[in-house]
């Protein structure tokens, strides 16, 4: 029996799920690491090998047991040099694919089927795949110049409006009273965050803003309708008559939203990522 292992790879988490031919799940396992070529080749091979290391404990696997094939949808796997390298790392002989997350989120949400995929993480990117066979993308430019309405952008855009409170904009809020509790008080604590780079890190400030918006606080709920904003950008440039499938969990919250401007387009995913990825490889490579 071949054992394909499909691996989901975001800037905040690694997902790896192990397939029969037949689309059966084998064993899942979740590696609370980033699998970003954005945010560290060495780093996101690293996190594989220990998802790696968890599925052969779950199928009970001898420690020198690789996969038939390993299909990987990482963020930001369309640089060269860094796929070029992260590629190198793979074991020796041992059979692989490299497509972008997106893309990997897009055919497990639509079931293959022609439809645009939203996904709102740490990142931001809209896929999409239409009947004639013709795909597209936007947005997953990375960040910090791209990835609007991500969890990332949102931290971003909070840290910028606690600096401006620092500065002296005494406007009153309770997302700015929780920012300053979590990230301190100092100077040297609050440079630490407003020169952070890690798109990864910055994510982690994104739940105070939906959780203050929850709670009716102004300005969360401003730098909400921001990202609603940037997600309707994003779709606008896919063609207009396919569904829309939303996932990341970012976007996932944005759905109630989201729904108001797009209505019955919105459709429930059939499938995640690593669903799409062992699709992508059944589509490549499976025989019957």
């Amino acid at each position: 029996m071949k054992v394909i292992v499909a691996v989901d790879g975001g800037g905040s988490r690694c997902r790896l799920g192990a397939f029969d031919e037949q689309g059966d799940v084998l064993a899942r396992f979740v590696v609370d690491e980033h699998a970003s070529l954005s945010l560290g080749v060495s780093a996101a091979w690293q996190h594989i090998e220990l998802g790696l290391h968890g599925l052969r404990r779950q199928m009970k696997k001898d420690a020198s047991w690789q996969p038939d094939h390993l299909m990987m949808g990482l963020a930001g796997s369309l640089q060269q040099r860094r796929r070029h390298d992260f590629l190198k790392l793979v074991t020796r002989g041992v059979s692989c694919d490299l497509v972008t997350d997106g893309h990997a989120q897009l055919m497990g949400a639509s079931n293959g089927e022609p439809g645009i995929c939203l996904a709102i993480g740490t990142g931001s990117v809209v896929h999409w795949w239409d009947a004639q066979g013709n795909g597209g993308m936007a947005g997953g430019w990375g960040f910090p110049a791209g990835d609007q309405g991500s969890g990332a952008w949102l931290g971003l855009r909070l840290m910028q409006h606690y600096i401006r409170y620092r500065d002296g904009d005494k406007s009153s809020s309770s997302l700015i009273a929780a920012t300053e509790q979590r990230i301190g008080t100092s100077v040297s604590s609050i440079q630490q965050w407003t020169t952070e780079s890690r798109s990864s890190v910055l994510a982690q400030l994104a739940p105070l803003v939906f959780e203050h918006a929850a709670n009716g606080d102004a300005l969360a709920v401003d730098l909400l309708q921001e990202a609603i904003d940037h997600c309707m950008t994003l779709i606008m440039y896919a063609p207009a008559d396919l569904p829309v499938y939303i996932v990341g969990g970012v976007g996932e919250q944005l759905t109630t939203q989201l729904r108001d401007h797009l209505g019955s387009r919105i459709r429930k995913s059939q499938g995640d990522a690593l669903r799409g990825l062992w699709q992508i490889w059944r589509a490549a490579y499976r025989t019957v």
